[in-house]
């Protein structure tokens, strides 16, 4: 007779499921506050078809700013690093694709990302983007928890979500 090994959490499911709770309980409480309805409308609570861009109009404004920024530079890190590399581009297209998906998700200006070089064996180029999504990932944590817009907050929580999934898939889907 065997005994029944009890089951054990990886890190991956805690991470994911602390960030679903971190989402599921930031969106709960952004509706629990007097005079906050449900929500509907563009990530950063902004009419659709408005075209103000006061900061004082629109609280979010600057920050969905920053995160783009932020997303098109590690985007053109990512394309500089595949640049003349094939295998590191292959290792390196879920980085891409996500990138492009965030940056369609988010209002704005797509802007011009500027351009990257990146040099070095593929190793050490691998660790380079692996670092900026890692900050990257980060960086759309804090910007959830600072977005005053519960749409806008739960469309970064997933989208650092989505990173962190990258980051421990390797990449390679």
């Amino acid at each position: 007779m065997t005994a029944a090994r009890p089951l054990r959490t990886t890190r991956r499911s805690a991470l994911a499921g602390g960030l679903v709770l971190l989402a599921t309980t930031g969106c709960e409480l952004a509706t629990d506050r007097p005079g906050a309805g449900p929500t509907t409308g563009s990530p950063t609570g902004r009419t659709p078809g408005s075209t103000t861009s006061d900061p004082a109009e629109d609280p979010d404004a600057a920050l969905v700013e920053e995160v783009r920024t932020e997303i098109a530079g590690i985007a053109a890190l990512v394309v500089a690093a595949g640049r003349g590399r094939p295998a590191v581009r292959r290792r390196l297209r879920g980085y891409r694709r996500l990138h492009d998906r965030h940056l369609g998700a988010l209002p704005g200006d797509p802007g011009r990302a500027r351009r990257e070089r990146v040099s070095g064996p593929d190793a050490v180029v691998l660790r380079r983007v692996a670092a900026g999504e890692s900050r990257l990932q980060r960086r759309l944590a804090d910007a959830a928890v600072a977005a005053e817009s519960g749409p806008l907050a739960s469309l970064l929580a997933s989208m650092s979500a989505a990173v962190a999934q990258q980051l421990a898939a390797g990449s390679d889907a």
